[in-house]
């Protein structure tokens, strides 16, 4: 049998390989399992892998591939469990992303990817501690939560500092989980440098986009974001990928500022075009919707008064980035509200 070589802290998941391979050996980097390797080849397990149980570590090499880097499955993709030959040089870029260019994919699954942190993100939303309680019990594991940080920027950053993984869910704190949203969305390692975002469902206008539905984010770009962007969420990385398919409903008309705000903030985003790579079409079609007034439902109103007050601000000041930085100032916000709210009789 080959060296075995597990790559991280010690875990759960090193104790079981442990158990099952007493031989195997865990180490901080590559470079030391190449070094303390006596086999021809080595076998490296990262640990962000669950290994499979019934995998053995038990592959020989054929005289026909020596040399190459044997890859084999990680769930969907092939950027787990390798076997390396001992004689050979690899880049630190190849190692990050586990994409090699002297490989030889192994179609048998030999681990699974283990689940990235979730972040929960709350400021003063009414719903939010049952929100969280309800998404405790609906995943039966431990949640990160981020609350009363001002400013959606350095909430995020917090959130970033908080997870182990290398990449991170963030749910709103007025986010409904549907039903059959899980958090099992694998991400092949070469695009762990990506935002995914996914859709939700507006209860005013009906709308469904990525308008406060669940994001994907990675770590160290979150860490190292743009501090000043109007939009958070575009701002984090070049690599942007929506998903159509639906992870929530924002449930944001709970009070009337909290409904205002999120109206206002949408809507400037929307009508100064801050939202990098929009389809301007889209935009404009999602902004008219946004300006429509429905007072069937709660808050309605207050939602339409946000988005022409949002839509407004955001034409007079589209391109000056200081302006439109102040969306995400919540006393700014309740400051503007309150100009409102005067004339209103409230």
């Amino acid at each position: 049998m080959y060296d075995i070589f597990y790559i991280g802290l010690e875990d759960a998941e090193w104790k079981k390989i442990k158990t099952k391979f007493p031989l195997s050996k865990r180490v901080d980097n590559f470079q030391t399992a190449q070094k303390k390797s006596f086999t021809v080849y080595f076998w490296v397990v990262w640990n962000d892998l669950y290994v499979a149980d019934d995998f053995n570590f038990d592959f020989k090499v054929s005289k026909w591939d020596e040399g190459y880097i044997h890859v084999f499955r990680n769930g969907e993709f092939y950027d787990g469990v390798c076997l390396f030959p001992k004689k050979i040089s690899i880049s630190n870029r190849e190692l990050d992303y586990r994409w090699f260019a002297h490989k030889k994919e192994i179609d048998v699954l030999a681990s699974n990817p283990k689940p990235f942190d979730i972040v929960f993100i709350s400021y003063h939303e009414p719903n939010a501690d049952m929100h969280y309680a309800t998404l405790m019990q609906k995943l039966g594991r431990n949640i990160f939560r981020v609350d009363g940080i001002k400013g959606i920027h350095n909430a995020h950053k917090q959130a970033a500092r908080l997870v182990l993984t290398d990449m991170f869910w963030v749910v709103d704190a007025d986010a409904v989980i549907v039903d059959d949203f899980n958090f099992d969305y694998q991400v092949i390692r070469h695009n762990y440098n990506t935002v995914y975002v996914w859709r939700s469902s507006n209860p005013i206008n009906n709308l469904e986009y990525g308008y406060g539905g669940v994001k994907l984010l990675p770590t160290r770009e979150t860490l190292d974001m743009d501090m000043n962007s109007a939009d958070m969420t575009t701002s984090i990385s070049s690599k942007f990928q929506a998903v159509p398919s639906l992870s929530n409903i924002t449930a944001f008309n709970t009070t009337p500022f909290n409904t205002w705000r999120s109206a206002f903030r949408e809507c400037c985003k929307l009508a100064s075009k801050a939202i990098d790579r929009q389809d301007n079409i889209e935009t404009t079609e999602r902004l008219e919707a946004w300006c429509q007034l429905n007072d069937t439902v709660s808050y309605g109103f207050y939602s339409y008064l946000g988005a022409l007050a949002g839509k407004q601000y955001g034409q007079e000041n589209a391109g000056n980035l200081p302006a439109l930085s102040k969306i995400n100032d919540f006393d700014w916000l309740m400051l503007q509200f309150q100009q409102v709210q005067q004339p209103l009789g409230k």
